[in-house]
């Protein structure tokens, strides 16, 4: 992943960049913009966060596209839970945009 398609994941999945330091990467927002404009590399880990992310979207594009209310799992992190949150926001603009 480089850092084009770092940004456009995050804007894709409705993430600011205070969001998507605090609660991807655990990191200062100065950094995240640093991994955004290439200054510096992306963490692995960033990289493996951001695959899940796109991963547990589609599953709850397929869900919500079967009118199934997607759950968020309440033994995950804090962060985990904001996050698929947030999913559900970007894939339910989605579906409007869609329709």
């Amino acid at each position: 992943m480089n850092h084009t398609e770092l940004k456009a994941l995050r804007r894709f999945f409705f993430l600011d960049v205070v969001d998507a330091a605090n609660l991807i990467a655990g990191v200062s927002v100065r950094s995240w913009q640093r991994y955004e404009k290439g200054t510096v590399t992306i963490h692995k880990d960033v990289i493996e966060k951001m695959n899940k992310l796109k991963q547990e979207r589609k599953e709850i594009l397929k869900q919500m596209s079967a009118g199934e209310t997607p759950k968020i799992d309440i033994t995950k992190t804090h962060n985990e839970q904001e996050l698929t949150r947030i999913l559900i926001l970007s894939v339910s603009a989605e579906l409007i945009a869609k329709s």
